[in-house]
């Protein structure tokens, strides 16, 4: 007889998740992610996700298409500008001598300052870069802006539909706004369930993004999916913590490891992953 455990099928997982439901119902919410550890354990789950990658190249393939003048871009929530040190050097490349601006808003020092010591990596006398130390509703912008950019940093806002409206503000006639957010898939699902509630909201998944844009009035492009995974099976527990957004307590860990399993497919290299979809939200200013 095999000592192999048999895969957990999808039905598995569905079972598991409500049996976490069961566990959490009626208890305490799970502490939060500090912002010292949130940055850290980020950094450690992209290393296990091919999503950044994934981003990078589509958002670069977007900027290039924006002609060889000068551009300026906002990212809000840029953390330490792992990927916008990427796409600002792709723009700097493109057109040799070219004027860039680019500014981030992030609330959180640590993140902020490295993102002003990786802009500056760069070398890039025609880059000019600042950072807001600041949520997007108090930064204090005095500038508009070609781009403005929101990777995986709609979920924290208080109102959706009023932040898409604030960016659009924030925009140049043709400006363009681009809102990346996950969908409530396979992963997320588990976020709704342990995440704690962030100052009196749920994260705000790509389904309440779109919805957002539709009531804002504001037209969307067409929704571009980027399907990432991320290999999850051996993560350490401060990663674990950070995919589902919350400090697990001892007993959740098995039926958290045991509910990935479950929702995990091959990777290329046969190792199990987790689907890890970013969905891409586009408008222009008109």
């Amino acid at each position: 007889m095999s000592n192999v455990a048999p895969t957990p099928s999808i039905g598995t997982a569905a079972v598991l998740l409500d049996d976490l439901r069961a566990l959490r119902r009626g208890a305490p919410a799970l502490a939060g992610l500090e912002p010292k550890s949130y940055a850290r354990d980020h950094a450690a789950f992209e290393q296990l996700s091919d999503q950044r990658g994934l981003i990078a190249e589509h958002l670069a393939g977007r900027l290039a298409t924006m002609g060889d003048g000068p551009v300026s871009v906002l990212s809000v929530g840029c953390g330490d500008g792992s990927l916008d040190v990427q796409l600002a050097d792709s723009l700097v490349l493109a057109v040799p001598g070219r004027p860039v601006r680019y500014v981030g808003i992030e609330p959180w020092s640590g993140s902020a300052g490295l993102f002003t010591a990786n802009m500056a990596a760069l070398g890039a006398d025609e880059l000019s870069v600042d950072v807001h130390v600041a949520s997007f509703s108090n930064a204090p912008l005095d500038e508009t802006f070609d781009v403005v950019l929101f990777v995986h940093s709609i979920y924290y806002v208080a109102d959706v539909e009023e932040t898409l409206h604030g960016a659009l503000e924030l925009l140049r006639p043709g400006g363009e706004l681009w809102v990346l957010n996950a969908p409530r898939g396979a992963l997320n699902a588990l976020v709704d369930v342990l995440a704690p509630p962030l100052e009196g909201h749920r994260q705000w998944f790509s389904a309440d993004v779109e919805k957002a844009f539709i009531d804002g009035g504001i037209a969307l492009d067409e929704i571009v999916t980027l399907d990432a995974l991320v290999g999850l099976a051996s993560a350490s527990e401060r990663v674990l913590d950070f995919a589902v957004q919350a400090r697990l307590t001892p007993e959740l860990r098995g039926p958290v490891r045991a509910y990935l399993d479950a929702v995990s497919v091959p990777g290329a290299d046969g190792r199990p992953r987790v689907p890890h979809p970013v969905d891409v939200f586009a408008a222009a200013r008109r």
